[in-house]
């Protein structure tokens, strides 16, 4: 069905342009119907200024082709602070910065809007430096558990004005649209929620507070283009449902607004916000269905992730504009591949970059470009120049992919008879649905740059000297940590070892039974997809939770699934200190005692790099001695942080770029560039 505006039947494409503005104000004109979403990054400063590194991504994505640029979610008053280095037009000192930013932008041939926040009781003082206030003391643990102060009557009535008064510091520093944080449980939502508004006085009614926001704003940037973002569900089972959250909308001051921004979820329902691979595309289509009868232009978020998904929603009339997140982010050409069918890299919903939020820049996993604390510089021209790389891994793929695009003839060994290392069994779990897309997207780069790929290629280290290259990245992986003991049983196996030997057993021919010893990200995926094939699982870590070196987002589905399946038996803080067959002797808070095993020992415990007492600069300048040319280390050879996809990609991009100016400048250090602030 299509649900397009009245007066507007036509087929719409994501290269038409949008006209925003009602009610004889002025108008806008998208030059088609690309927005990139509000996502914060922590790339501002700590005084709420946005940094030349954040011009530059910004800037790329403009450069793309998006109609319209989002900052992020920006705090209206120093208490709504909700990070770090979040953007704030809390004061007007912040204004020329600002103003610099839109500039560049409109430059780039983007216009730019900012969303507007207070986060309310997700806002801490720890972070923000004043007391949380919100509608009524009610804490969010999530966020941190601060009791807020309930705000009186009159303090309401200042947050209204604190909102004008950003507004008026919008229009000043040249923004074209202003957006209303209305969802995801900020201030604004947190209003309208029975869940966070227990007030008695006039600002009990849910869309009292909303409504003189609106009002307030729009007499403070009286031509300004002014929507608002609203979650369509809390997803929390005492929160705002679909038909509540309609109805309260409905009862917003829409004449004051010129569009929609549909949205889901808050803090405590964080797999609507950001959402799981295991999630539909465009899934809250259905939702937004309601809000056509508004007669307000409609703005959707949700899984929006490849060219057919967007395209759907726009041509099915779901909705008038797209609002685009981590498809964006993990690539500026998305855009491209929207406008103009370029290949780009896919978006992977691995969700690394809403867990780092609240410890750092946002990166992404598959773009090791992004967020990482400077202004990613070009790496060296080795036009002509021989590469080996060993290992297909991600890192090895990513090291490969950088020097081929540097000019390099790139040669990549893999002893296996894939690409992808490890991700490849990864692209098998239930939680992980969209990894393939990674390889199909590496594997169509390395046949555009014709890489020479060598599968079942094995390369002893002493095969190094004798390689025909200028230069070697070496991406060969760590090694299983070792147990400490002799297991002295038959099946226990590495778990790598037994997905290589049992390629079914993920899928058409699950085991009856498992015991899994580790608690690391591997073994909760891994038991999370035997346990939905009905498999019985046994799962054993020495940790005091599963997969503490992922983020919160990465396992909000997997990890309570695992809690509440009736086939599964989770025994954590407890060390394995024997396995005979048949038995599992561990030592626990309780004490020792002895378990049964159920089928094969699966041991999922994390590599640790090679010779790890060796600082990795120095192996490498071992290594190139020994191999007469550079050598440089990737991924868990030589990284000590957490085993994940992440890790590995940047591990890859840096060895590449260090690789490259080794050839091309032997004799200098790489020093890494700083970022400046706008002013």
């Amino acid at each position: 069905m299509n649900h397009s505006l009245p007066g507007s039947p036509e087929l719409v494409t994501v290269d038409k342009p949008l006209e925003l503005g009602r009610h004889g104000r002025p108008t806008l004109r998208l030059k088609n119907r690309i927005v990139t979403s509000p996502m914060e990054r922590n790339y501002g400063t700590s005084d709420g200024r946005p940094t030349e590194q954040y011009l530059d991504y910004l800037r790329a994505r403009a450069v793309a082709g998006a109609g319209l640029i989002t900052t992020e979610a920006t705090f209206v008053r120093e208490d709504g602070r909700g990070r770090t280095h979040q953007l704030g037009l809390h004061t007007d000192a912040v204004i020329a910065s600002h103003r610099r930013l839109t500039d560049e932008l409109h430059a780039a041939g983007a216009l730019v809007a900012v969303e507007l926040n207070h986060g309310g009781r997700t806002a801490q003082a720890e972070v923000s430096g004043h007391p949380s206030v919100a509608p009524s003391p009610i804490p969010c643990a999530v966020a941190g558990g601060e009791m807020p102060r309930e705000l009186t009557t009159a303090q309401c009535r200042e947050l209204v004005d604190a909102f004008a008064e950003a507004a008026r510091r919008a229009v000043d520093a040249g923004y074209d649209v202003i957006n209303l944080h209305g969802g995801h449980g900020y201030l604004i939502h947190q209003f309208m929620s029975p869940r966070t508004n227990q007030r008695s006085d006039e600002y009990a009614v849910p869309e009292r507070f909303a409504n003189e926001v609106i009002a307030a704003v729009r007499r403070a940037a009286p031509t300004i283009i002014l929507g608002i973002r609203i979650s369509v569900v809390e997803g929390v089972e005492d929160g705002l449902d679909a038909e509540t959250t309609r109805e309260i909308v409905g009862r917003l001051d829409l004449d004051q607004l010129d569009f929609l921004d549909l949205s889901a979820g808050s803090y405590e329902a964080g797999e609507w916000i950001v959402q799981s691979g295991e999630w539909s595309r465009g899934f809250l289509a259905d939702l937004a269905a309601s809000y056509r009868d508004l007669g307000l232009p409609i703005g959707m978020a949700g899984r929006l992730n490849t060219v057919d998904a967007v395209k759907r929603v726009l041509a099915e009339g779901t909705c008038d504009f797209v609002s685009l997140g981590r498809a964006v982010h993990a690539d500026p050409d998305f855009i491209g591949g929207l406008l103009h069918g370029h290949r780009f890299r896919p978006c992977i919903a691995c969700n690394v970059c809403i867990d780092n939020l609240g410890v750092g820049q946002v990166t992404c996993t598959v773009n090791p470009q992004v967020g990482r604390s400077r202004v990613p510089v070009a790496t060296g021209d080795v036009t002509g120049r021989r590469i080996a790389v060993v290992g297909a891994g991600p890192s090895g793929l990513t090291a490969a992919l950088e020097l081929s695009r540097a000019g390099a003839e790139v040669t990549i060994y893999e002893a296996s008879d894939h690409i992808g290392g490890d991700l490849a069994f990864a692209s098998t779990m239930r939680s992980t649905p969209e990894f393939p897309g990674f390889m199909t997207w590496m594997q169509e780069e390395i046949e555009a740059y014709g890489m020479d790929l060598r599968l079942d290629s094995r390369i002893s280290p002493e095969d190094l000297a004798d390689t025909p290259a200028d230069g070697i990245v070496l991406a060969t992986g760590g090694i299983p940590q070792d147990p400490g003991f002799d297991t002295g049983a038959e099946q226990t196996i590495q778990i790598r070892e037994w997905l290589k030997a049992n390629p079914d057993a993920l899928g058409s021919n699950p085991p009856e039974q498992v015991t899994i010893w580790g608690s690391d990200s591997v073994a909760m995926s891994v038991a999370d997809t035997l346990a939905s094939r009905g498999t019985k699982v046994l799962l054993i870590g020495d940790q005091e939770t599963i997969a503490p070196e992922a983020g919160r987002r990465a396992k909000i589905l997997a990890v309570p699934r695992l809690q509440e399946a009736p086939n599964v038996t989770i025994v954590l803080s407890s060390r394995v200190i024997s396995i005979d067959d048949g038995e599992i002797t561990i030592v626990g808070p309780d004490g020792e005692y002895v378990l049964p095993t159920a089928g094969p020992v699966l041991v999922s415990r994390s590599t640790r790099p090679l010779n790890p007492a060796v600082v990795p600069s120095g192996r490498e300048a071992a290594m190139s001695r020994a191999a007469g040319k550079p050598v440089v280390l990737a991924g868990t050879v030589v990284e000590t942080a957490a085993p994940i996809v992440s890790t590995a990609t940047k591990s890859g991009y840096d060895a590449a770029q260090r690789l490259a100016h080794r050839i091309c400048h032997p004799t200098q250090i790489l020093d890494p560039l700083t970022t400046g602030v706008l002013s």
